[in-house]
């Protein structure tokens, strides 16, 4: 998979080494290019919660346990 490029292995900033899926569509005129990997869960929660006028509250609902910024909470 990897040598037709359906899959890929990159680096990520915040966990290392990610293995994706690769650009599925193959159009003979424009080259294929990855696109962005995705944050660490949470990691966006700050913008999203003051997109939808929440940010007032951010550093109550992180310390309540509401919401997390720094990936997935352990079993």
């Amino acid at each position: 998979m990897t040598e037709h490029g359906l899959s890929l292995t990159r680096e990520h900033d915040d966990i290392g080494l990610v293995t994706t899926c690769g650009p599925a569509p193959r159009l003979s005129s424009t080259p294929i290019a990855p696109g962005q990997l995705a944050p660490k869960p949470g990691a966006d929660e700050p913008d999203i919660l003051t997109e939808i006028g929440l940010g007032d509250c951010i550093e109550a609902l992180i310390e309540a346990g509401v919401v997390r910024v720094d990936g997935v909470a352990a079993g």
